[in-house]
């Protein structure tokens, strides 16, 4: 008998975030997996994109617990994902225990010898947690993976090599040699799993061919390097060989009890395939311990397969039509979750029901009792291994909230003159034809990188032909200037969909704004401006956008300009002036009145709440908040008045009068105090000294004498515009267990300012409030954040944030400081940096220039908007990635994000962004849903903003409640629904999500919309309700004579039934 686990998991503090369809979902996936007589080994959470399916994963894993530990003593839960940075947005979320209880090791499969012995070994009781990717733990057949894992190998290998020296040139591959020797001299000194390092082994003394043909190619890659084409293959081919097994015998080690494969359609090959990958997958779906327990298989995806072909559908064109392949795809992900036993008798009589479905509808409206009972018996046999939940049958529009934008695109001469001559220059080097490329982005020259024609160009540029040149010459249009780049002159967008997107991303005058206006403003009107997220097929595209729209925001800024007593300067200087810093020159300290701002004052926090002066409806104006401000604060103005005392020359009134208040309080003071945790929040030199200061200033009489106005408007100014005293009251509505004074408030608020800090240090900020001195600069910045409303901005986004980084139901104490460090890394994103190409004429010869102002490339910069990289290699590709989603989930620029859509599934980018642009649009309906669905998602911004309209005037005087959290609980218990869908999904009003969809005129896109509608239909039919006008568009005939009710019933829903309260 197994030994059971003591200190019992109770799953319910997991699922109590869940909302009621979530619930629902888990209780229904639990009883198939774990309890029903028939259960299942595998299932299928397909809720559609954007409805938290991870946090469906989080409530199965904790019923899963709960189920096994009265059953064994080793529980092991295995998440596979797509790409690390999934990874690392979900596994807080899915780590039920978060308490030290569960030992959580993301990694790859074949890092995993390292992982267990850094984390003690695996628990051979409790819970382990792995995380991993298949393309870099399952899918090892191609590609040399990280010297990481080649030293490793080295190492694992090292008592059966003959030649070790040789082994370890083999195994260097392409590393530098210092990087490889560093490499190596970290893997020899890691804890290593021993049973896993004789496992590996003994499998490659197993297989003589491989040991041979490896120490055989060691042999030789001594002195070959690696430019030998022919060999590098061989060396790829056997280091995919030694990874492979590496793997396996790693997975010997694992003994899952769940497996959670989150995005599966992105790797459905380990599914069905017949490789090492598939079988190393069929390992772990497979795995059976000694008692006899199974491991179970929870797989999500909103878009399991492409999608359903109606045979016969004569509206799709020849290119769209299929010969069924989707329907197939369809197959065998069911035959994966009958299991290999049921699944040929289950798929057969499903395929003969699915027939009988699809002859019914193509009859309608005669045919409709046929069709509905139909889609019954097939609800029946899905609902064993799938549940789906839409949000389209929530909302009366029945449209899930998504508006369709077609604006009419401008397409110039020169735009046509600029695609003859590339079209011309294309021909002349045989390259491929660039049509697509003029249509996606301008200055096509510059952009373009390693495409195809510039890797003909480079070939040809020692000895063009005459007509080479003469096409050239014609195209040098496409690029743009560098002299008209550095004076800042106005560049022409030189394509359609790039005018629009101008227009769009402009439209708000977010170039003079540092930060998104919140959605609940404190005084004001409301300013429903919205990032954008630009999707296109062509890498060129993210380069071009990030460039010319960040390009143009500088300019529009003033970038460049001169500024008091600051020089004009050109594009590409560095500028490198801080004005708001802590040095010490001569023992003077230049940072004391910088202090306010980046010190919170929990006594301004306490006296000055934005949120309750503005209270009601209408909202007062900019003036009418100051005025009521300043009334709560002349009782401080008094007392700071009366500890005044004439100065000649130093005043220390304005940057530690209102600290003078707080030192009075037990919890400041200490924070405060040397050696406190205040000193510890900042790492500039000169930072103890300006606290030092501030000390000694406080506790003596304060010198100057302001008048009573000043210092009542210097009052207001820190109350609505310091920083870390916004940052404190918007934290302090996330922690209400906690006293304002609390020494975790304070240091998380001031982490936050020291973000607020490197912001206004950046250039950018620096043009835009354009100071006349340094001197003057902090008093710019306490006004620029005072009229754009930060409180109510870090209100907002503490909120939302706090729920999407897995924070919601930890303690205040973990809480706040990784809310403040997220905000902090929002903060600090450093620009994007876009290589340009210049080609020239010269003599007989091309020049392609790289070389500006003595340094490798002249180069754009990306911050206003940039682009989203996925699939860089390595910890660098993964962070960077993981970083602009931070900073684009946050207030905070870019306030546009280009990329592709490779790699996108699974990322969240829809806290402050409601517009998605198709650039070019996808070619199927599954990757227009997976767009759209990186913003249509929890507590999206359309719903905040639908939400502070209706709300707003509702709210009540209650200091530190989050205003936010009591909006959506009135709506909660305001709508119609009990299913939770309104209002944290969806919540109607002026606001919607919104698809725009940049076409040009009498192209082959402007017709392919409708069919994507249509085809987005088509598939839904196979699991739920399709949007009313989609469907219409395939059934607009028997449709009109059909009542709504009528519709619903045609569709085959596998939504899970709602939990009886």
């Amino acid at each position: 008998m197994t030994e059971k686990l003591t200190n019992r998991f109770d799953a319910e503090a997991a699922l109590r975030p869940l909302k009621a369809f979530q619930r629902a979902t888990v209780e229904h996936v639990a009883a198939r997996l774990l309890t029903d007589p028939d259960r299942v080994t595998q299932f299928l959470v397909a809720d559609e994109v954007g409805l938290g399916k991870t946090m469906v994963a989080r409530g199965v894993i904790a019923r899963t617990i709960e189920a096994l530990q009265d059953r064994v003593a080793r529980i092991d839960i295995v998440y596979i994902c797509s790409n690390a940075a999934i990874a690392r947005q979900n596994v807080k979320k899915l780590n039920v225990l978060g308490d030290g209880r569960a030992n959580v090791l993301p990694t790859r499969l074949t890092m995993l010898a390292l992982e267990l012995a850094r984390a003690g070994g695996i628990r051979p009781r409790g819970v382990n947690f792995f995380s991993l990717t298949p393309g870099t733990s399952l899918d090892l057949k191609e590609g040399g993976g990280q010297k990481e894992e080649r030293a490793l190998i080295l190492r694992m290998l090292r008592p059966i090599l003959s030649d070790e020296a040789a082994a370890s040139a083999f195994l260097q591959s392409w590393a530098g040699t210092q990087g490889w020797e560093t490499t190596r001299a970290m893997i020899e000194r890691a804890p290593m799993e021993e049973l896993i390092a004789t496992r590996f082994r003994s499998a490659v003394q197993g297989d003589p061919d491989l040991l041979v043909a490896f120490e055989k190619l060691a042999a030789k890659a001594k002195g070959l390097g690696t430019s030998d084409s022919a060999f590098n293959r061989q060396r790829e081919a056997t280091l995919g060989r030694l990874r492979t097994l590496l793997a396996r015998e790693s997975a010997h080690a694992l003994e899952p009890d769940l497996i959670v494969l989150d995005e599966f359609q992105r790797f459905q090959a380990v599914l069905t395939g017949n490789d090492e990958a598939a079988d190393l997958a069929r390992r772990l779906f497979g795995f059976i311990d000694e008692e006899g327990n199974n491991a179970r298989t929870l797989l999500l995806s909103a878009t399991p397969y492409r999608m359903l072909t109606l045979e016969g559908d004569s509206q799709l064109g020849e290119e769209e039509q299929d010969s069924g392949e989707h329907y197939r795809e369809f197959l065998s992900v069911l035959g994966f979750l009958f299991g290999p036993e049921r699944a040929p008798d289950l798929l057969a009589d499903l395929e003969a029901e699915m027939r009988r479905y699809r002859a019914a509808l193509a009859q309608l409206p005669q045919s409709q009792p046929e069709a509905q009972g139909a889609a019954r018996k097939i609800e029946t046999r899905l609902r064993q291994v799938i549940a789906r939940t839409e949000r389209v049958q929530e909302t009366k529009a029945r449209d899930g909230m998504v508006k369709e934008v077609v604006p009419a695109l401008r397409v110039l001469p020169d735009d046509l003159r600029d695609a003859k001559a590339m079209n011309a220059l294309a021909q002349a080097f045989d390259a491929a034809d660039v049509t697509g490329f003029w249509k996606s982005a301008p200055y096509l020259l510059s952009f373009m990188r390693d495409y195809d024609l510039a890797r003909r160009i480079e070939l040809a540029k020692d000895q063009p032909t005459q007509a080479q040149r003469k096409a050239l010459k014609a195209a040098l249009r496409c690029q743009l200037s560098h002299h008209e780049l550095e004076a800042y002159a106005p560049v022409e967008p030189g394509n359609a969909r790039m005018r629009a997107l101008i227009d769009l991303a402009f439209c708000d005058d977010l170039e003079r704004r540092l930060w998104m206006p919140p959605s609940l403003p404190s005084f004001g009107v409301t300013v429903p401006a919205s990032k954008v997220l630009v999707f296109s097929d062509w890498q060129m595209v993210p380069d071009a956008i990030a460039a010319l729209l960040s390009y143009e925001a500088e300019r529009r800024m003033g970038m460049g300009q001169a500024r008091g007593n600051a020089r004009a300067h050109v594009y590409s200087e560095q500028l490198t002036a801080r004005p708001l810093r802590f040095t010490v020159t001569e023992e003077r300290l230049a940072g004391l009145r910088l202090l306010p701002l980046i010190l919170p004052s929990p006594h301004l926090a306490r006296v000055v709440d934005p949120l309750m002066l503005s209270h009601g409806a209408p909202l007062p104006d900019y003036a009418a908040l100051r005025a009521a401000a300043c009334a709560r604060l002349e009782p401080l103005a008094k007392q700071i008045a009366a500890d005044c005392a004439e100065a000649e020359r130093e005043v220390t009134w304005d940057w530690a009068g209102v600290a003078a208040c707080d030192l009075t309080q037990a919890g400041f003071a200490s924070w405060l105090a040397p050696g406190g945790a205040a000193e510890r929040e900042g790492d500039e030199t000169g930072w103890r000294e300006h606290l030092s200061a501030l000390r000694a200033a406080g506790g003596a009489e304060l010198l100057g004498r302001p008048g009573q106005a000043v210092l009542l408007d210097h009052l207001v100014d820190l109350a609505l515009g310091s920083p870390a005293t916004c940052a404190l009251r918007a934290l302090a509505r996330q922690a209400p267990d906690l006293s304002l004074d609390d020494p975790a408030l304070l240091s998380a608020a001031t982490k936050i300012a020291m973000g607020f800090r490197r912001l206004f240090n950046q250039p950018e900020a620096q043009a835009l409030l354009r100071a006349d001195s340094d001197e003057a600069y902090w008093r710019a910045v306490l006004d620029h954040c005072a009229r754009n409303d930060l409180s109510a901005v870090l209100d907002e986004y503490l909120h939302v944030l706090r729920e999407a980084e897995g924070l919601a139901e930890q303690p205040s104490d973990v809480a706040l400081p990784q809310l403040a460090e997220k905000v902090l890394e929002a903060l600090s994103l450093l620009p994007a940096q876009i290589d340009l190409r210049h080609y020239a004429l010269r003599g007989t010869s091309i020049v392609i220039d790289r070389q500006h102002r003595r340094r490798a490339n002249f180069r754009m910069r990306g911050r206003f908007a940039t682009r989203l990289v996925t699939g860089g290699s390595g910890e660098d590709g993964t962070q960077r990635v993981d970083q602009v989603r931070q900073a684009f989930n946050s207030p905070f620029r870019p306030f546009v994000l280009a990329s592709t859509s490779i790699g996108q599934e699974g990322l969240d980018f829809h806290l402050y962004c409601h517009r998605v642009v198709h650039w070019n649009l996808p070619g199927n309906p599954v990757d227009m849903e997976q767009r759209e669905g990186r913003v249509h998602r929890y507590k999206n911004h359309a719903v905040r903003l639908n939400l502070a309209q209706a709300h707003q005037g509702s709210l009540v005087e209650e200091p530190r409640e989050d205003p936010w959290a009591r909006m959506f609980e009135a709506a909660r218990q305001g709508a119609e629904s009990s299913a939770d869908m309104v209002p944290y999904w969806l919540f109607e009003g002026d606001h919607k999500v919104e698809r725009h969809v940049l076409s040009l005129p009498f192209s082959r896109e402007s017709t392919r919309l409708g069919w994507l509608n249509r085809s987005v239909a088509l598939y839904r039919l196979a699991f739920g309700q399709p949007r009313q006008d989609d469907l219409l568009s395939i059934l607009d005939s028997a449709a009109a004579q059909l009542a709504p009710c009528e519709l619903d019933a045609l569709q085959i829903s596998l939504r899970p039934k709602p939990i009886r309260s």
